[in-house]
């Protein structure tokens, strides 16, 4: 059953990681005074912690789209939970692969690292049966210890990366390029790196530690090709690995 519940963890971080591009079930909001009942699997988009906080899912697994501060702490109980049963989180941010287990008895809380938008999964790793009335209950809060709207973070030139993580300050979107290229990667207003055909890079100005091609460009001197074009893929990919 071990290896029947790894798999439902495998298959709710593909639903985590695509959920942004197609949410299945909405959901009542955290005040909602009855648990969601949500059947197998239930999925929606929170705006922020206050959505979270608060809120009782009654599914075998959870998923969510949800915008975290650095800092925000997510935390989650299932009921009934029995002894050597585990929870399983499992999701993405930007490029990063999100997998941590807690004990279902004590419960699990993850630290969001840095401010952007996560998608995230929780299933129930079990030697036995799941139960049908098995029930999530989450809390969130903020890196102050507020619970509701998450931490403040100051982010002066609004790149989506706060000023204390930010590796270059003053971002300006989008990237300014005389002569899109394609198979050369540049941010458009949104944040995102795409080449001069459009095609996207699946990589954003978060990724790249709120940097954009221009700013990376010059901070490894390449050419004033790179500047007016872009820059390519691997150079992209690396500075975000590093970054």
């Amino acid at each position: 059953m071990r290896a029947r519940a790894r798999t439902t963890a495998l298959a709710a971080l593909a639903a985590a990681a695509g959920l942004a591009l197609a949410v299945t079930t909405a959901v009542a909001p955290a005040s909602a005074a009855k648990p969601v009942r949500g059947g197998t699997t239930t999925t929606s988009v929170a705006s922020g912690c206050g959505d979270l906080n608060g809120l009782k899912v009654t599914a075998k697994t959870v998923s969510r789209t949800i915008a975290l501060n650095a800092g925000d702490v997510i935390g989650v109980t299932v009921s009934p939970a029995r002894s050597g049963d585990m929870i399983i989180l499992s999701g993405s941010a930007g490029l990063s692969i999100i997998f941590e287990e807690a004990s279902a008895t004590t419960g699990m809380k993850y630290t969001a690292p840095y401010s952007t938008t996560y998608g995230l999964g929780w299933s129930l790793e079990t030697s036995g049966t799941i139960p049908s009335d098995l029930t999530w209950t989450f809390t969130c809060s903020g890196s102050g210890g507020s619970s509701g709207g998450g931490a403040t973070i100051s982010d002066a030139d609004r790149d989506g990366v706060a000023d204390s993580a930010d590796s270059c300050p003053s971002t300006s979107l989008p990237d300014s390029v005389s002569r899109p290229t394609a198979g050369k990667y540049f941010a458009n207003s949104s944040g995102k790196f795409v080449d001069g055909t459009g095609a996207s890079a699946g990589v954003t100005v978060v990724d790249a530690g709120g940097c954009s091609a221009t700013q990376i460009a010059k901070a490894l001197r390449l050419s004033k090709k790179d500047s007016r074009s872009g820059i390519s893929l691997t150079t992209l990919k690396n500075w975000a690995a590093t970054h």
